[in-house]
C-alpha cells in the first residue's frame, strides 16, 4: 500500500493514536475528523497563521498495557482552501521513514532523535499548552495527576499572598481538568476568582481556556467581566472558551463589546470564535473597526476567515448593503490592502 498522509503513516504502522489541537484551544480532534483533514476531504477547523498546529499522541497497537507513548508536535502549512498541505505530509513522512522506516514506535537512537527533531515540520508547543495536554491525557487515561496537584488544590481552596509562587503549572492543569470531580474546588474558584493575586488567576485560566469547566463556573465568570479591572476581564474571557457556544456568554459578550479593548477582542477571536457564528459578529467586527487601528482589523478578520466556523458568517455579513459606516469602511480599507 502506497502511504499518502499521516493518517495512513500511523495505521500502518500498527499503531493507536490520539489526536490534540495545539493552535488555539488544547482540545481532541477525532480519529475519523483527522483522517479526513490529512486526506484534504475537509479544512482543519482549528488554524493559526495559516498553519495546522497538533500534537500526535500514538503508540504500539496490541500492548497488554498502554507503554509510554510517543509524541509528535507538528505545525504543518495549509493551503489556500484551508486544508492540510499534501507536500508539507508527504515531506515529514519521507523524513521519517527515511529515519525508522514504518515502524515509527521503535526505539530511537540519540542520533535518530536528532535528526528527527531537526524537521521543520515539528515545534516546542508553550509550556502551558505542554501542561494542559498532558493533564487532558493523564485524566483520560485515568492515571494520577502531576505531584504538584494537592498544593494547587489547597492554593485554589484558600488562597495566600505569595503561596501561588511554589506552584507548579502542571498542577494547576491537573486540578482545572478534573473540576468535575471536585466539586468544592470548582465552588472555591467561584468564590475567589476575582480576588486571586493577579499571577494566579492568569495560570488559572489559562489552565481553564483548554478546559469545558463545570457550569458551576459559568455565572461566575460572565460575572467576573463587569470587573473593573481590565486582566480579570481578560481572563474571565480565557476561562469561559469551553462555555462558546452557551447563549448566556453570548449575551454577555454583547454587553461588553461596545466599550470592549484590544486584548479583550483578540481573545473573543482566539478562544471564543464559536460564540460568532451568529449574530454576534456584527457588533464584534464594528467594535473592532471602530477602533481605527487597521493592523488589528486586518489580524482579526484574516483569522475569521480562515476559521471554517467563522468564515462563511463573516463573509455573508460584509456583502450586506447596510453595514455601520465604520465598519464597512475598515472593510474597504482591508480589501484595498489585500487585492
Amino acid at each position: 500500500m502506497t502511504i499518502t498522509n499521516l493518517a495512513e503513516l500511523l495505521s500502518e504502522s500498527h499503531s493507536d493514536y490520539v489526536i490534540y489541537d495545539l493552535g488555539r484551544r488544547v482540545q481532541a480532534i477525532q480519529a475519523d475528523t483527522f483522517k479526513a483533514i490529512c486526506a484534504q476531504q475537509r479544512p482543519y477547523p482549528y488554524p493559526l497563521q495559516d498553519h495546522a498546529w497538533f500534537a500526535v499522541v500514538f503508540w504500539p497497537q496490541l500492548k497488554a498495557e498502554q507503554p509510554e507513548p510517543f509524541l509528535w508536535f507538528l505545525k504543518i502549512p495549509l493551503d489556500e482552501r484551508g486544508l492540510l498541505n499534501q507536500a508539507a505530509q508527504q515531506d515529514f513522512m519521507t523524513h521519517v521513514i527515511a529515519l525508522l522506516g514504518q515502524q515509527i514506535t521503535g526505539a530511537l537512537n540519540a542520533e535518530q532523535e536528532q535528526q528527527l527533531q531537526q524537521s521543520a515540520y515539528l515545534f516546542t508547543p508553550s509550556e502551558a499548552k505542554r501542561a494542559a495536554l498532558h493533564a487532558q491525557l493523564t485524566q483520560q487515561w485515568q492515571k494520577a495527576p502531576s505531584r504538584y496537584f494537592a498544593a494547587a488544590q489547597q492554593e485554589l481552596h484558600s488562597p495566600t499572598n505569595d503561596g501561588w509562587q511554589q506552584l507548579g503549572i502542571q498542577g494547576i492543569h491537573d486540578v482545572a481538568v478534573r473540576l468535575a470531580a471536585n466539586p468544592k474546588t470548582t465552588q472555591a474558584i467561584a468564590q475567589h476568582f476575582t480576588s486571586y493575586p493577579e499571577s494566579l488567576q492568569n495560570a488559572l485560566a489559562e489552565a481553564l481556556e483548554h478546559t469545558t469547566p463545570p457550569s458551576e463556573l459559568m455565572q461566575p465568570l460572565l460575572s467576573a467581566l463587569t470587573s473593573e479591572h481590565a486582566a480579570t476581564r481578560v481572563n474571565a474571557l480565557r476561562a469561559l472558551a469551553g462555555f462558546a457556544s452557551d447563549p448566556a456568554v453570548e449575551e454577555q459578550l454583547r454587553v461588553l463589546l461596545p466599550s470592549a479593548n484590544m486584548d479583550e477582542l483578540v481573545i473573543i477571536t482566539a478562544r471564543l470564535w464559536p460564540a460568532l457564528q451568529g449574530q454576534l459578529m456584527l457588533p464584534y467586527l464594528l467594535r473592532v473597526a471602530e477602533l481605527d487601528n487597521p493592523a488589528l482589523f486586518a489580524g482579526v478578520v484574516r483569522d475569521i476567515l480562515r476559521v471554517p466556523d467563522t468564515r462563511i458568517h463573516a463573509l455573508g455579513l460584509v456583502q450586506r448593503n447596510d453595514l455601520p459606516v465604520a465598519l464597512y469602511q475598515a472593510w474597504q480599507q482591508f480589501m484595498g490592502k489585500t487585492a
